[in-house]
């Protein structure tokens, strides 16, 4: 996790708590054994999360969470009323023992805790452990129904590539994309690599990605992967029907079709 990153999180719980009483529950190596009725099995978790966190120099801090059934994630924060880019971090999460929170951890092992509740995300402190006061209620976000899901800002899974079903595997991450919200830019996985680039769309659905790349790791089925980049490559139009995007080019059959996270 960059500096930039841990500095308004650190400011909005630490400043947050000398307001208000702050209370601890018991350590994380004292969490108690998962019941087979938690929220690990029990919760259809994978998803977006959005809302607005506090902040303790700003209107607040909106927020979106994407938890993958791949055990990826990618959060998001923009101070509002200023004119700033959001801050992001992404990486893998695991269940801590109770199978109600998660901890996601980044790339530079900078850590976030949640507690995974029925269509909630409530933000923990950084020991894991749930805020109290009267600020409370403000650190949960809501998730996002797929049926709602606008095009920028949602993960998008891919489930049809050129007319063929797209076969998950447990080796490799789910392929999906996400088209951020402001700067143009675009983010997501072929299912071995992770790609970047930039987007812009114009009047009548039109869209076109460019500068797409990727890193370079080497995965047993690459074929399905090398198709989907091709298709970012030549797609020229979108439609947008429910939960269900499509890419095309012209008037063929969509290259590739999208269903917004989760599915039902």
């Amino acid at each position: 996790m960059s500096t930039r990153f841990l500095i308004p999180l650190t400011l909005v719980l630490v400043l947050s708590a000398g307001c208000r009483s702050y209370e601890s529950a018991a350590p994380l190596d004292a969490a108690p054994v998962a019941t087979s009725d938690n929220s690990k099995t029990s919760v259809d978790w994978p998803g977006v999360y959005k809302g607005t966190l506090p902040c303790a120099d700003c209107p607040g801090l909106a927020t979106t969470v994407i938890l993958g059934q791949d055990m990826t994630f990618r959060i998001e924060m923009v101070y509002l009323e200023r004119n700033v880019k959001p801050f992001v971090q992404e990486g893998h999460f695991t269940w801590l023992q109770d199978g109600l929170r998660i901890v996601c951890v980044d790339g530079k092992g900078g850590r976030q805790f949640f507690h995974v509740g029925e269509n909630r995300l409530f933000q923990l402190d950084a020991d894991g452990q749930r805020i109290k006061g009267e600020l409370a209620d403000r650190f949960a976000l809501a998730k996002v129904s797929a049926a709602d899901a606008p095009l920028q800002g949602t993960y998008w899974k891919l489930k049809v590539l050129r007319g063929r079903p797209v076969a998950a595997t447990d080796r490799q991450r789910e392929a999906h994309l996400v088209l951020e919200r402001s700067g143009g830019r675009v983010h997501g996985s072929g299912g071995c690599n992770r790609f970047f680039g930039s987007y812009a769309i114009r009047p009548g659905n039109r869209i076109q990605f460019s500068r797409i790349g990727s890193t370079m790791m080497a995965c047993p089925e690459m074929e399905s992967e090398r198709e989907f980049f091709r298709v970012l490559e030549s797609a020229d139009n979108f439609t947008v029907k429910g939960d269900t995007l499509q890419l095309n080019r012209a008037r063929m059959a969509p290259l590739a079709e999208f269903h917004a996270v989760p599915l039902k």
